[in-house]
């Protein structure tokens, strides 16, 4: 799940996964939805995204985190 440890992990370093400390670091297949969901929210913001990537879109971030908390914070995130 996506919660709000990872993404201050992820803002922390500004998305370079490279740059946590190795023992710090959160799954790597986490952090990997994190960029993709950041790239396709960007797409849909601007435009690129049909309305039913759109719809996927939304059932991808209420499955993948852990709360609509989350979910707001990632739409707000601009790295």
């Amino acid at each position: 799940m996506i919660t709000h440890d990872l993404l201050d992990a992820y803002e922390s370093v500004k998305g370079d996964y490279d740059r946590l400390p190795c023992g710090k670091r959160p799954d790597e297949k986490l952090w990997e939805a994190v960029d993709g969901l950041l790239l396709d929210l960007h797409l849909a913001k601007h435009g690129y995204a049909r309305a039913g990537y759109e719809k996927f879109l939304e059932k991808e971030l209420n499955r993948l985190c852990a709360d609509d908390t989350v979910v707001e914070r990632l739409r707000g995130l601009e790295l």
